[in-house]
């Protein structure tokens, strides 16, 4: 897994245009004016190695997100986009985090059986649902629901109540407790996931995390060898 530092260095060497003229407070949606956007297959390396930074395989990026270009205040970008149900997107890189109206949810449906009888999954934002992908890589996956923002949550209520289970992949903060409890007052079945990746905030802390500790492990084990 590349490390950030390295993925910064190259950022700034040799993509300049990456930041924008002025960056979001960290963790806070923008709603700011994307002008000649353009959406094509992710295959930057630089956005590539970004997501690996954050522990992220590129087939599961590749498969799951866009690359996107826009010009803002007269310069080009390019981040990392994940669709919605709407054709809306949510926008990342290490500088920016940001979204292009309309904002909505994004449901992946991954089984076309009952879903009376299945369980869907609920995450916050995208980084987290790549997260369990990237942890259950290999195996089945339910049908999922990606918030991109718990203020999507009313949106997403005649979805998840069409499931027999829903299983709530939030934050560890009084946020993400909220909404699980918000979910329960409307859905039948409903477990909070949350402690599996305590004292962790989130999925994606979570996921790296487990790789520096399997990085420590191995590194350890090729000293005892030698």
């Amino acid at each position: 897994m590349t490390d950030i530092p390295t993925v910064l260095q190259r950022i700034e060497s040799d993509f300049p245009a990456f930041r924008p003229v002025s960056s979001p407070a960290k963790g806070r949606a923008v709603a700011s004016p994307f002008e000649g956007l353009r959406v094509s297959p992710l295959k930057n390396t630089v956005l590539l190695d970004y997501l690996g930074t954050r522990g992220i395989p590129s087939d599961i990026a590749t498969r799951e997100c866009v690359e996107v270009h826009y010009r803002m205040r007269g310069k080009w970008y390019f981040a990392v986009g994940f669709k919605n149900r709407k054709g809306g997107l949510e926008i990342r890189n290490p500088y920016f985090k940001g979204a292009v109206s309309p904002k909505d949810i994004t449901h992946v449906s991954h089984n076309a059986g009952d879903r009376r009888q299945s369980p869907v999954l609920v995450f916050e934002g995208f980084m987290d649902y790549l997260s369990y992908l990237a942890l259950k890589e290999g195996q089945a996956v339910p049908d999922c629901v990606v918030l991109n923002s718990v203020a999507n949550l009313p949106k997403a209520v005649d979805i998840l109540k069409s499931y027999g289970q829903v299983c709530c992949f939030l934050d560890n903060d009084e946020t993400g407790r909220k909404a699980v409890e918000e979910i329960g007052r409307l859905c039948e079945k409903v477990v909070d996931k949350a402690v599996h990746y305590l004292p962790h905030k989130d999925l994606n802390e979570f996921l790296q995390e487990r790789i520096k500790s399997s990085q420590a492990d191995r590194t350890k084990s090729g000293q005892a060898c030698g």
